[in-house]
């Protein structure tokens, strides 16, 4: 199975090509609207491994929570390309790509984004040291709410200024270090693709970081 990866939700492009599980390219860059630079990208990619859409047999997206237009390009090409050649499209939300490599060394991972308005979104996650669930749906929240709700939770973000409000509110808090964002190869991993039951092309949607377009609400929590 040949399988195309994407993630756009943030500012680092990342997209892969697996083919039976192997990973035969990958692209990870950080890039101020790299979103922009993706269906170029591709073509060039598509060109360097002598490989047309046609040969593709599942399209995987991070679906945010993420850039507006970011997650707008990258939906727009995923959708062309599935209707293109008549393929699945699966959606895995981005905050699990940035939980998933602490999945061996943590029990339960959160991970934030910042929302404005003093809010944050937040993804909780748990693992058994081998494989990553997520524990609920992304919930929209204040950050000291987050930080009371998670304890014991790892911490972890791709914007630095967070870890800087989180710890002035609560000091002895665990959080990553470094910026942690989305790779499209973590989008693959932990999935049989032959047991989704796929989604219509119609009903799948990015969840947008900060946009009246936004599905999450306060009231889910």
């Amino acid at each position: 199975m040949n399988i195309l990866s994407i993630d756009t939700s943030s500012n680092f492009l990342s997209y892969n090509i697996t083919k039976d599980n192997n990973l035969i390219y990958q692209y990870n860059r950080v890039i101020n609207r790299g979103a922009s630079l993706l269906v170029g990208k591709l073509e060039e990619t598509f060109k360097k491994m002598s490989m047309q859409v046609e040969d593709l047999d599942l399209f995987i997206i991070g679906s945010g929570p993420g850039s507006f237009t970011g997650l707008r390009i990258s939906f727009a090409a995923i959708k062309a390309f599935a209707l293109a050649v008549n393929k699945p499209v699966f959606c895995q939300n981005s905050f699990f790509a940035c939980a998933y490599p602490f999945r061996k060394k943590e029990k339960k991972i959160v991970v934030i984004g910042d929302a404005k308005k003093n809010l944050v979104y937040a993804g909780f996650f748990i693992s058994d040291q081998k494989r990553l669930k997520q524990k609920s749906k992304i919930k929209l929240m204040k950050l000291k709410d987050c930080l009371q709700k998670a304890e014991g939770y790892l911490f972890v973000a791709y914007d630095s200024h967070l870890r800087k409000k989180a710890k002035k509110i609560e000091k002895n808090v665990r959080f990553y270090e470094k910026n942690v964002y989305p790779r499209a190869e973590y989008l693959v991993n932990g999935n049989n693709f032959d047991k989704i039951d796929y989604k219509e092309l119609k009903k799948i949607k990015p969840l947008y970081l900060h946009s009246v377009d936004c599905q999450v609400t306060k009231k889910n929590r």
